[in-house]
């Protein structure tokens, strides 16, 4: 009888370790999301604000127009703009876009420890570069291609003629990469066809 007893208790306090172990998880799960919503609630505040007292200046100092834009830690920039302005914000500058990119170049340029930075403690090399896969790396020149100046659609790559952006071999951070000089540079075609040297 006793031994029963002794081994539904064991059952019984093995069942309430689990259950609180439960609910510890569903507690630090919930306070994350309360402390994300009061960021957030916090953000919503602060973004009313800017742009009440940037109608104000409009209307009492007679500022002819405004933008502003926020780019917040974690999640997608903020921005706003007057309206006169707000077509030029949105297409020319595309600060939801192009913020977060110049942030990104700032850090590195200027040495500056970034989000990404957490897991390690340097940016790009050559080398990491070659650790992705070509199809990967495609993908990449692919979306870069897009943004080069001239357009890539200017110089068809049936005709082969490489537009001034493309790579010549004889580029300073050519010889980063750990390449032979007379190895040339690579043959301009879809960067999908492309693969490592």
């Amino acid at each position: 009888e006793l031994e029963r007893r002794m081994w539904r208790d064991r059952m019984l306090l093995r069942r309430l370790k689990e259950q609180n172990k439960g609910k510890e998880g569903v507690d630090s799960a919930k306070q994350r999301q309360s402390q994300e919503q009061a960021r957030r609630k916090k953000m919503s505040r602060a973004q009313d604000g800017i742009l009440k007292y940037m109608l104000k200046m409009m209307e009492v100092c007679k500022a002819q127009g405004f933008v502003y834009g926020i780019i917040p830690e974690n999640g997608k920039p903020v921005s706003g703009a007057s309206d006169n302005l707000r077509a030029w914000w949105k297409e020319k500058v595309r600060f939801d876009r192009n913020g977060p990119a110049a942030i990104a170049k700032y850090q590195l340029d200027n040495s500056v420890p970034g989000k990404s930075e957490d897991c390690c403690t340097m940016g790009p090399t050559p080398h990491t570069l070659q650790e992705l896969q070509d199809t990967t790396l495609g993908s990449l020149l692919s979306a870069l291609m897009q943004h080069c100046d001239p357009p890539q659609r200017r110089f068809p790559l049936e005709k082969g003629v490489a537009p001034p952006w493309w790579p010549k071999g004889d580029e300073e951070w050519w010889a980063q990469l750990g390449l032979p000089k007379d190895q040339g540079p690579p043959p301009y075609k879809k960067p999908h066809d492309l693969k490592k040297a």
